[in-house]
């Protein structure tokens, strides 16, 4: 409980106390007058008043007696069926907390109470006017959450954990798998088709044309050999590259026909060549252990980390911007769907309804300990605190009732004694 709460209450309380005790003294005081008004009615003979004042004396003295019983002995004195509250204290707390659940934690009663309320109505209704600030208390949840997470011990653990997930992953087939779903439709031959056009565009720059020609006539050692090659170095070069970009736009050919043999065969290694995986795992677990890794994944979740707080910090913030955009989507289709809405009051009816089967007996137990850990006096204190200034109407009410019943008896009473 937060101090703001806890002076809150303290507040509360004061006032409670106060209205209290006034309203004890106006109690008394209304006896006080009961029994100044009877002295007065029997001094002057004033039958009707006496009356009046003697039965309201009676009232008042009677719902005190009751209203104390309720909490302790009046006087002191071991009346029996007094001190009500504290005698049952345990019973009291049995049948509250059975109430509680009962009443109120049923799923009988969750149910019917959500399908009245309909909740994603109320929320589709609510979101127009609030969605900035909801995305803004989702945004500094978020920026709170990953300053929290700053801190090198969530390193540690972010690197350990990625590091055991990683050495549990099978790599080679994992590698299969990869190399099948690229393979299919044909869908690899653009890396071959790419990879030609791009040699063959590094053939055909300008800025090359040194390295190449050095290249060709590296075939031979002779610098005669090297002399008579080199007027045919750009014919050499101009027929590579057509011939390159000619093989890149023909998947007919024997290339593309060897490159996807070549995949397959990979494929089938890396499924049923035990010595090949074992030697893709041991490569997955030396760069794993290589202490390079952890200071990659430190620093790709150091990045994320800024990244977002950063964003967060503008006032153009596009994660901000995402969460506003979700939350509008959200109200459109809360507003038009119909199954979604029934859809969404369902997740929340079973969430509820889970969630109370799940906790109302630790309810009514909570209830039923505090009650056992409060002694008499505190629970009595407690239990005034917050019933005593109603309960002071019952001797008001019984004063001012008791004295016009008692004016309407004697007043009866006269008329007979007159006829």
């Amino acid at each position: 409980m937060t101090d703001i709460t806890q002076r809150a209450i303290q507040a509360e309380n004061t006032l409670r106390k106060r209205d209290l005790a006034r309203m004890k003294w106006i109690a008394g005081g209304l006896l006080a007058g009961a029994g100044v008004l009877y002295i007065v009615g029997r001094v002057y003979a004033w039958g009707y008043l006496a009356a009046f004042a003697e039965a309201a004396m009676i009232g008042a003295l009677a719902d005190w007696f009751a209203v104390v019983a309720l909490f302790r002995h009046p006087l002191g004195i071991p009346v029996p069926h007094t001190a009500i509250v504290t005698r049952n204290k345990r019973s009291i707390a049995n049948s509250l907390a059975d109430f509680v659940v009962v009443q109120f934690l049923s799923a009988e009663v969750i149910g019917q109470r959500l399908k009245r309320f309909d909740a994603a109505r109320h929320l589709s209704l609510w979101l127009p006017e609030n969605r900035s600030k909801v995305a803004a208390y989702l945004g500094r949840a978020i920026c709170y959450s990953i300053k929290a997470l700053d801190d090198r011990r969530i390193n540690d653990f972010i690197v350990h954990a990625a590091r055991n997930k990683l050495q549990a992953v099978d790599l080679s087939g994992f590698m299969a798998s990869g190399l099948e779903l690229i393979t299919r439709n044909q869908r690899h031959h653009k890396i071959l088709h790419g990879g030609m056009n791009r040699f063959a565009d590094y053939l055909e720059h300008p800025d090359n044309t040194e390295n190449i020609a050095a290249f060709i006539k590296g075939w031979s050692d002779s610098a005669w050999i090297q002399s008579m090659i080199e007027p045919f170095v750009p014919t050499i070069r101009a027929a590579v590259i057509t011939r390159l970009r000619a093989a890149a736009d023909d998947e007919t050919n024997g290339l593309y026909r060897e490159f996807d043999e070549q995949v397959r065969n990979y494929v089938a290694r890396l499924r049923q060549e035990p010595e090949l995986q074992e030697w893709v795992s041991q490569q997955k677990n030396t760069w794993l252990n290589h202490p390079e890794f952890g200071i990659q994944i430190e620093s790709l979740w150091g990045q994320l980390r800024d990244w977002v707080v950063l964003d967060l910090s503008h006032s153009e913030s596009v994660i901000n911007g995402k969460l506003v955009n979700l939350l509008a989507e959200l109200e459109q289709y809360l507003a038009s769907n119909e199954e979604i809405r029934s859809w969404l009051n369902d997740q929340i009816q079973t969430a509820l309804i889970q969630a109370a089967n799940a906790n109302k007996g630790l309810a009514g137990d909570l209830i039923r300990e505090e009650f056992g850990r409060w002694d008499d006096h505190y629970m009595v204190g407690q239990l005034e605190l917050y019933l005593g200034r109603d309960l002071q109407y019952i001797r008001i009410n019984g004063t001012l009732v008791g004295g016009l019943f008692g004016l309407l008896i004697y007043g009866l009473t006269r008329l007979v004694e007159g006829v």
